[in-house]
C-alpha cells in the first residue's frame, strides 16, 4: 500500500511542477503610413496602420497628436471596415501645419490581449525637421502588453484542476484504505 501513496504523492508533486502556460502573446504593427520617423513634404489626409491580427472593433483605437499633446485627428480612429481582415486601422485628419506628430493606438484583440504603442511622423522639410530635433521613436520602445482580458486566468484554472486531482485521488486513497483495513 505504501507504494501506492509513494506514486499518488509522486504524481501530485509532479502535477505541481508543471511549467504554467501563458496565453497572452504580442500584438505587432506590420506597417504603417506613414512609417515611423518619415518626414512627409504635405499633410497627409490619412494615417494607417496594420497589425499582425484580427482587432476588437469597440475597444482598440487610433489617434494623432501634436507636439503639445493635443489630440489633432478627427475623431474616427479605428477599424479599418474595408479590411476583410480587421487587422488595420485608420484615422482622417484634417489639414496639418508642419511640425511633428505622434500616432497613438490601443489594440484590443477578440482573446482580450491589449497592446499600446506609438509611431511618429512629421510634415514639412528636412531642415524644419532638424531644427525641431525630430526623431523618431526608438524602434521597441513603442510598445508596451497589457491584459484587458476579463477572461478568467488560466493559471488560476490549472491550480484549481491541480486542487480537484489531488482531492479525488486522496479521498480514493482514503477509500480503498479504509477497505482494506475492513477486510484483513
Amino acid at each position: 500500500m505504501k507504494k501506492h501513496l509513494h506514486a499518488i504523492v509522486l504524481l501530485v508533486m509532479g502535477l505541481l511542477m508543471l511549467p504554467t502556460v501563458s496565453y497572452a502573446h504580442l500584438v505587432e504593427l506590420l506597417s504603417s503610413f506613414p512609417e515611423n520617423g518619415t518626414i512627409l513634404s504635405q499633410s497627409p489626409g490619412v494615417i494607417t496602420a496594420v497589425f499582425n491580427e484580427e482587432i476588437q472593433s469597440a475597444t482598440s483605437n487610433l489617434q494623432v497628436f501634436d507636439a503639445d499633446g493635443n489630440q489633432i485627428d478627427n475623431g474616427d480612429g479605428g477599424i479599418d471596415l474595408n479590411d476583410p481582415n480587421h487587422a488595420s486601422m485608420r484615422v482622417n485628419l484634417p489639414t496639418l501645419a508642419p511640425g511633428a506628430y505622434t500616432v497613438r493606438w490601443q489594440v484590443v484583440l477578440l482573446d482580450g490581449d491589449a497592446t499600446t504603442g506609438a509611431f511618429n511622423f512629421f510634415v514639412g522639410d528636412e531642415a524644419a525637421a532638424n531644427t525641431a530635433n525630430f526623431t523618431p521613436i526608438p524602434e521597441g520602445s513603442e510598445v508596451a502588453t497589457a491584459v484587458a482580458s476579463t477572461a478568467p486566468n488560466n493559471t488560476i484554472w490549472l491550480i484549481a484542476g491541480i486542487g480537484v486531482t489531488a482531492l479525488f485521488i486522496g479521498g480514493a486513497f482514503f477509500i480503498f484504505s479504509r477497505r482494506s483495513r475492513t477486510a484483513s
